[in-house]
């Protein structure tokens, strides 16, 4: 659920990506909609006009929350809490942002599925409220270190002992572990993290102490959260509710210790050891759990298809024939295969290795076959861009499968819509465009399909026509209301859906043609959990129940309520598919290593009813549910227009080193937190040979296009540089001016492109000549196109950069730069190539000039002449053309390059260069603060006269509004 990035390194962690480019922050909040803000006691709550149910239902309770939250935690932040809610992604999730003095809170509305480990809310609003401020009131908790206090109140991210030092599974398991003790549901009382830990620890999985943390194996990630939450639990249990706060006061004391040490004093033992311990009581129960359902009779089916990973729902064609299922695994993009359900022969190559084996050595024993055969494809559909397409269903004809795919909205934002795949030509036709539709399931007509729609949070119940993409409303949704996978009846006349409220999942009928119909439940109002129906026949449906504490298959014939159970496994069943013709069901089986596709028929049963897990067992059975805090809703003051946002400040260091010197910055940055509006002041100084002066810049991103400008004041006197001294002071300048521009920027899902126009004026004063007034217009495109099949991809981008204008004389200028990618995995390679003319009669100011550090006061644009090189020194070529390529291995941390510049009038003499570098970039992190920035740095090795045989260390940090 969250998203935690804790300590000062996470800024620099946020920024860094794979290839090492400069990029903007994915999933922050879009800052051109239209925000409102309302207040509390200790909450400032930020959000987009279409947002205003969900925020203000989930608001209305955030103060009941502190209290209950702080009180458990025992400390509450001093600062009120910022709370944003977005939904960038379209899926369920949060963020906690543990800033001493600023602390925010991040909410996706989004409700999750049933099946989730998060599925099991009395709401999603509330939990994820209990979940991120949990963090909050923990992360915040101040130190009592004077001199760390000191130390800390000076750097620009300001975050506690508690959040340097707590490991992830700390931070994450207590954070689920209040949710649970809070809500009375959660995790600690839903069936997920019960059949995940039960079904580890029946397979000898359950992750080691070093593997709590980060483990890359299925469900690793979410360790932290489930074994985490239950390892604290037993902690509890063995030295009380107290001894959670102690371990908090001993980790802020004046007395500086770490986590294993703090914890040591509380609870008598090592984190690992005392683990070890839990995981060997945590596997016996487990072991009991088994024995008792073994004694009542297991019923798991059969194995249709072994697989690792987490598996997507399986779809049935319409004759039973073919399975259309999704398919995941730790390192390849996900897709979708399409098997024939009946047995294949053995491939003709295995028994003649198998033969071959025999025949060599006679008394060698084959491999027995312990699991079914690798089914071959009739036919797959790979992820488009990145992404994959999910949720398959049959059309009634069998030839095309209704898929959904996640599609970019154009401004950063991403919704799943529907596309029609027909497997046999190989054809994908997109259906809706926007609809954030989800679980679509075709009407036996073929015209149209029933889905979710979950949008501003809340997810209705929608008609689809498949022809034209157009959405009806047939049941709404609300923040207390939510719906799960519709399936038609055989006939067409009724749809079974999953419906959220009161704390559990129900089974409800909707008739097909009323428009806004009331629900019908069905099944037993037991208080257990059932969901994912589908219809065995127009009077059974099959779904998924959660009675006796594990998820199992049951039939209801929803006319008359009566049920039969369908399976009786140790770890979970769900996502039921009924094979109508062949009276099975289809399922998909936990195991420890991910999800396989099982198959049991309708006339199987367990003996005897549903077997109830004993509570003892916890947490390898489902802590059972408990009345709690109901978090009482309070009034709220009346919203505003969010405006141009609170502001925050930071005062930021900046430095630069290269060979023509060295500089330090210090800049005072405004931002809001939603990024709206962003204002910085800066000053620059350093070596005589790097740039010097101030800037005051702002940029508003609360329209599109955004819109910018900045004043600066700058001065360069490369002729007193570190790395030569220049025979003339020809390139020394003072520059005074203004610039102004607007961009317009779209993700295109497997591209973006941006177009920026700029205008500039102001003053040149070159060190030889008298000073001259320079105005110009500028236009920048950029293009960029990406490519992926399985682990290899390809990307292009293109940058087109135009200039005009007069610097005494009138001039022109223009830059091409290409770049284009490949690689495998976490290995690639990148050539890029660059070339400029800037015209025969060009003023000196305006012709190339190769060297030196980027400037660090003003916008690329404006100085597209000037082309760092900042192992070379400024000026050692120029001209007024341009050219040069690079090559660079990509690869974690440094990557080596190497870099060929040119410039001039023939372009004949080079410049190159070797070494290792790296750099990245943000347009801005506003929930905490930072201001656009720029990091690089790297070692380089000059290869040509005049610098032949000169090594370079160099960096820079750079900041922009």
């Amino acid at each position: 659920m969250s998203r935690l990035l804790p300590a000062c390194a996470l800024v620099v962690s946020a920024l860094l990506v794979p290839d090492g480019r400069l990029r903007a922050q994915a999933g922050l909040p879009r800052p051109h909609l239209e925000w409102r803000t309302l207040e509390s006691a200790h909450f400032i709550v930020h959000y987009p006009r279409e947002m205003r149910e969900w925020t203000l239902d989930v608001a209305s309770r955030l103060e009941a929350v502190h209290v209950a939250v702080s009180g458990l935690v025992g400390s509450a932040p001093s600062a009120r809490i910022s709370v944003i809610v977005e939904d960038p992604y379209n899926v369920s999730n949060g963020s906690a942002w543990p800033m001493l003095g600023a602390p925010a809170i991040y909410l996706w509305p989004v409700p999750p599925e049933p099946q989730s480990q998060i599925g099991n809310t009395r709401g999603w609003g509330e939990i994820l409220a209990v979940h991120e401020y949990a963090h909050i009131a923990q992360l915040t908790w101040p130190s009592r270190n004077r001199r760390e206090r000191l130390l800390w109140r000076i750097l620009p991210v300001r975050v506690g002992p508690l959040a340097r030092r707590s490991p992830r599974w700390v931070i994450e398991g207590y954070a689920t572990y209040v949710e649970g003790k809070l809500t009375g549901s959660g995790r600690p009382h839903g069936v997920a993290r019960a059949a995940a830990l039960r079904q580890f620890a029946l397979e000898g999985r359950l992750p080691t102490y070093t593997q709590l943390n980060a483990w890359n194996t299925y469900l690793g990630g979410s360790m932290a959260y489930l074994a985490g939450s239950a390892y604290l639990e037993w902690l509890v249990q063995r030295k009380g509710e107290a001894s959670l706060e102690h371990l908090w006061r001993r980790m802020s004391a004046r007395q500086r210790r770490s986590f294993a040490q703090a914890f040591t004093g509380v609870y008598g033992g090592a984190p690992d050891e005392l683990y070890g311990r839990f995981v060997a009581e945590l596997t016996g129960r487990a072991l009991d759990a088994e024995a008792a359902l073994a004694a009542a009779g297991m019923q798991v089916g059969d194995t249709v298809q072994r697989l690792a990973w987490g598996t997507g729902e399986p779809a049935l064609s319409p004759d039973g024939k073919h399975l259309a299922v999704v398919l995941r695994s730790r390192d390849l993009p996900s897709r979708l295969v399409i098997w024939r359900t009946d047995s294949q022969p053995e491939d003709s190559s295995v028994l003649k290795a198998r033969e071959r084996l025999l025949r060599r050595d006679p008394q060698d024993v084959p491999a027995i076959e312990y699991a079914p055969r690798p089914k071959k494809p009739v036919a797959v559909l790979h992820e488009r861009g990145g992404r994959s397409h999910e949720a398959p269903r049959f059309m009634p004809g069998g030839q095309e499968v209704l898929v959904s795919r996640t599609e970019p909205v154009g401004d950063g934002a991403y919704r799943p819509d529907l596309y029609l795949w027909h497997y046999q030509r190989g054809t994908l036709r997109r259906v809706t465009r926007g609809a954030a539709v989800r679980g679509a399931d075709p009407h036996p007509a073929g015209d149209r399909a029933v889905g979710v729609r979950c949008l501003f949070g809340r997810c209705d119940v929608v008609r689809v026509n498949l022809r034209n993409g157009r959405v009806t409303v047939l049941a709404a949704g609300a923040p207390s209301r939510t719906f799960h996978r519709p399936r038609y009846s055989p006939d067409g006349a009724r749809i079974a859906v999953g419906v959220q409220e009161a704390g559990r999942w129900r089974v409800a009928l909707l008739e097909e043609a009323a428009e806004r119909g009331a629900l019908r439940f069905v099944g037993a109002d037991d208080g257990a959990s059932r969901y994912a129906p589908a219809f065995v026949s127009a009077d059974t449906l099959v779904l998924v129940s959660e009675r006796g504490g594990i998820a199992n298959l049951e039939t209801i014939a929803w006319r008359t309520g009566a049920t039969r159970p369908l399976t009786r496994v140790a770890g979970a069943a769900f996502a039921p598919e009924p094979d109508r013709t062949h009276r099975v069901v289809y399922f998909l089986a936990l195991h420890g290593k991910g999800l396989d596709v099982n198959r049991v028929a309708l006339s199987s049963a367990p003996p005897g009813g549903p077997l109830t897990l004993d509570a003892a067992l916890a947490p390898v059975a489902a802590i059972p549910r408990v009345t709690a805090d109901s978090f009482r809703s309070a009034s709220l003051s009346d919203s505003r227009a969010y405006g141009a946002g609170p502001r925050e400040y930071r005062v930021l260091p900046g430095v630069g080193a290269g060979a023509e010197g060295a500089f330090g910055t210090v800049a005072l940055a405004s931002t809001d937190k939603v990024g709206r509006l962003t204002w910085l002041a800066q000053g620059n100084y350093g070596t005589r040979g790097t740039w010097r002066g101030g800037m005051l810049g702002a940029s508003w991103r609360g329209s599109r296009p955004s819109v910018d400008g900045s004043a600066f004041l700058v001065e360069h006197t490369p002729s007193r540089q570190w790395g030569r001294a220049l025979t003339s002071a020809l390139l020394d300048v003072r520059y005074v001016a203004g610039v102004a521009g607007a961009t317009l920027w779209q993700d295109a899902g497997n591209g973006q492109q941006s177009l920026r126009v700029g205008v500039s004026s102001g003053r040149v004063e070159p060190a030889d000549t008298a000073a001259v007034t320079r105005s110009l217009a500028m236009l920048n495109t950029d293009v960029s196109r990406r490519q992926r099949r399985a682990l290899w991809y390809a990307s292009e981008s293109l940058s087109v950069h135009l200039a005009g204008g007069r610097t005494g004389d009138d001039w022109r200028r223009g830059v091409v730069e290409l770049e284009l990618r490949t690689g495998h995995g976490a290995l690639g390679i990148a050539a890029s190539g660059v070339y400029g003319d800037a015209g025969r009669d060009a003023p000196v100011f305006e012709q190339f000039v190769i060297g030196g550090l980027r400037p660090p006061l003003t916008e690329r644009g404006v100085l597209s002449q000037r082309r760092e090189a900042p192992a070379l020194p400024f000026g050692v070529a120029s001209g007024r053309r341009l050219a040069g390529y690079r090559v660079a291995l990509l690869a974690e941390g440094l990557q080596p390059f190497y870099a060929d510049m040119r410039a001039g009038e023939r372009l004949t003499t080079r410049h190159r260069v070797v070494g290792l570098e790296r750099g990245a970039g943000a347009n801005g992190v506003p929930i905490i603060g930072i201001p656009g920035l720029e990091v690089s740095g790297g070692v380089a090795y000059s290869l040509d006269e005049p610098f032949r045989d000169k090594l370079r260390v160099y960096g820079t940090i750079i900041y922009r509004p």
